[in-house]
C-alpha cells in the first residue's frame, strides 16, 4: 500500500503577503476555474467521453500539436487580469502576460496525460507566488519565453536565450544567490525557491549543460532533505512530479544515476508501489484480470523485480485507458507513486542483468515506455540519448528464441514511439514486420489487441502506431 500523503500544506514564502487583495483574488480564482467540471476523479462513474480513443501524438491533444492548434487568447484578457496587481521586484504586469499565455497550455505541453490527471491547487500553488517571491515570478517569466522562442514549431532551435527571456534568466541566478548567501531557512527551503532551481535544472538540460542541471538537481535533493525528505516534498506533489521528471529525464540521457533515491550518505527508501487494485475494479472483469498484468504470462522465468516494475506500469496502463474512456480523472499522487516507484527501480537495475538477456531487453523497453507516459522531455525538442542507444543495441541482440515475437513487437512499436528516430527506420522497420508475421497478425485491430494485452495507453500511441503498422504491411 502507498504512504499515506501528509497534510496539504500552502508555499512557505519568504514576503507575507496576508490576505489576497480583491485584485489578486480575482486573478487566482480565474486561474482556478480553468479545466473545472471536466471530469471526475475515480472510483466515482462518469459518463463516456466520444473520441478520446483517437487521441495520438499527432492529434490536437496530444504535446506535439501544430501551433495553430494551441489556444488563441486575447491580450487583453491579461490586462484585464493583473493590471491592478503590485509584482515584486519592480516587475511590471506586461511582463507577466507571457506567463498567462503559456499557462492555459502548460499541462497539455508537458504532461502527455494531462486530460487523465486531476491538477489540484494548480493555482493556488503556482499564481499566487508569483505575487510573493521575486526569484519563482523572474523564473516563471523566462521558462515561459523560453517555450515560445524555442519551442513552438516554426522557432528556432537555438540554446540562446532571446533578449525578452535572458534579463529575467539572469535576475533569477542573482535572486536565488542572494537568498543561498543572506536568506533565512524559510527563503531557502521554501517550495517557491525549489521551483525556481528546478527551472534553472530544466533549462540547462533542455540546451545540453548537463553538468549544471545535474548539480541543480542536487541542489534540490538538499533542499528536500533538509525540509525533512521525501515526505515532506509531498506537501506539494504537482512540484515533486516536477523535480523528479527532471532528475530522471537527465538520468535518461546521460546514462548517469539519478540523483533522488540515489545518496548513500543520506538513503531514502524508494516510493512504494501504488495500491491500484481499487481503480481497476471499476473495469468489468472481461477488462481487467491479475494475470493479464503479469510479466510471466509473456516471458519464462523473468527477474522479480522487474515483474514488480512491469506490473506497475501495466496497471497503470488500464487505470488511463480506462479513465481515457470514461471521462474520469487519477489524482496527482497516481502520476508520482507510479512514476517514481518503477522508474527509479528501473533505473537501479542497471548492470544487474546479462547484455542481450531478455531481462535487460525488457528493462530498457519499459524505461522508454515509462519516458514518453511519464516525462515532457521529448515533447519540448529533448531526447534520451543514451536510453535510445542501449535500447538499439539489445534490440539487435535478440533473437526468436530469447523473447516471443508479440513482445518483440511491442518493444520495437514502444521505441518507435518513445526513442527512435528516422534514422532508425532501416532495421526498425524489418524487425517490427518479421515479428508481426510471425504473430500472425493480419490487421491493425488485431495488432491493436495483441499490444494492448501487453502494455499500451492508446490515447498516447494509436494514431502513431496505426500509421506506422500501416506503412510496414502496405
Amino acid at each position: 500500500m502507498p504512504a499515506t500523503k501528509p497534510p496539504g500544506l500552502h508555499f512557505v514564502v519568504s514576503t507575507d503577503i496576508g490576505k489576497p487583495d480583491p485584485n489578486l483574488r480575482k486573478f487566482i480564482r480565474s486561474h482556478v476555474m480553468q479545466g473545472k467540471n471536466r471530469g471526475k476523479t475515480h472510483p466515482h462513474r462518469a459518463r463516456k467521453r466520444k473520441g478520446v480513443q483517437d487521441a495520438s501524438p499527432n492529434s490536437p491533444s496530444h504535446p506535439e500539436s501544430d501551433a495553430s492548434l494551441l489556444p488563441v487568447i486575447a491580450l487583453s484578457q491579461f490586462g484585464s487580469a493583473v493590471s491592478g496587481i503590485s509584482f515584486p521586484d519592480g516587475v511590471e504586469p506586461r511582463e507577466v502576460e507571457v506567463v498567462l499565455r503559456f499557462s492555459p497550455i502548460a499541462k497539455r505541453v508537458l504532461f502527455a496525460l494531462e486530460s487523465c490527471i486531476l491538477f489540484e491547487r494548480r493555482a493556488e500553488d503556482w499564481v499566487a507566488p508569483l505575487v510573493a517571491d521575486a526569484a519563482f515570478l523572474h523564473t516563471m517569466i523566462f521558462m515561459a519565453q523560453y517555450y515560445f522562442d524555442t519551442v513552438v514549431p516554426g522557432h528556432s532551435r537555438s540554446p540562446q536565450l532571446s533578449q525578452k527571456a535572458l534579463p529575467h534568466f539572469l535576475r533569477t541566478v542573482k535572486l536565488l544567490r542572494d537568498r543561498f548567501d543572506h536568506g533565512d531557512d524559510q527563503a531557502r527551503l521554501s517550495f517557491p525557491t525549489a521551483a525556481a532551481i528546478m527551472g534553472l535544472a530544466g533549462h540547462a538540460h533542455m540546451t545540453g549543460d548537463s553538468k549544471s542541471a545535474r548539480n541543480h538537481i542536487s541542489g534540490l535533493s538538499k533542499i528536500a532533505r533538509l525540509k525533512g525528505g521525501v515526505a515532506a516534498m509531498r506537501c506539494n506533489t504537482k512540484l515533486f512530479v516536477d523535480i523528479l521528471r527532471a532528475d530522471l529525464g537527465i538520468a535518461l540521457h546521460s546514462g548517469g544515476k539519478p540523483v533522488f533515491f540515489n545518496d548513500a550518505q543520506f538513503p531514502e527508501p524508494f516510493l512504494p508501489y501504488p495500491d491500484l487494485a481499487p481503480l481497476l475494479n471499476l473495469q468489468t472483469p472481461a477488462r481487467w484480470y491479475p494475470t493479464r498484468h503479469s510479466l510471466a504470462s509473456h516471458l519464462a522465468s523473468p527477474d522479480a523485480s522487474l515483474a514488480q516494475a512491469w506490473r506497475a506500469l501495466s496497471e497503470f496502463s488500464a487505470v488511463i485507458n480506462f479513465a481515457a474512456d470514461s471521462g474520469q480523472l487519477i489524482t496527482t499522487d497516481h502520476l508520482l507513486d507510479t512514476m517514481g516507484s518503477a522508474m527509479y527501480r528501473l533505473l537501479d537495475m542497471q548492470g544487474g542483468f546479462a547484455a542481450g538477456s531478455s531481462d535487460e531487453v525488457v528493462r530498457l523497453g519499459l524505461l522508454a515506455f515509462a519516458s514518453s507516459t511519464f516525462l515532457q522531455w521529448k515533447y519540448l525538442g529533448g531526447s534520451y540519448a543514451h536510453l535510445s542507444a542501449a535500447l538499439r543495441e539489445a534490440l539487435a541482440r535478440v533473437t526468436v528464441l530469447q523473447l516471443p515475437p508479440k513482445v518483440v513487437v511491442w518493444l520495437v512499436m514502444v521505441g518507435a514511439a518513445s526513442v527512435f528516430g528516422e534514422a532508425d527506420d532501416g532495421w526498425l522497420r524489418p524487425m517490427l514486420l518479421l515479428n508481426i508475421r510471425l504473430c500472425d497478425v493480419c490487421s491493425w485491430s488485431e495488432m491493436r489487441d495483441m499490444l494492448d494485452s501487453l502494455m499500451w495507453i492508446g490515447m498516447l500511441y494509436d494514431k502513431a502506431g496505426k500509421r506506422l503498422y500501416d506503412s510496414i504491411v502496405s
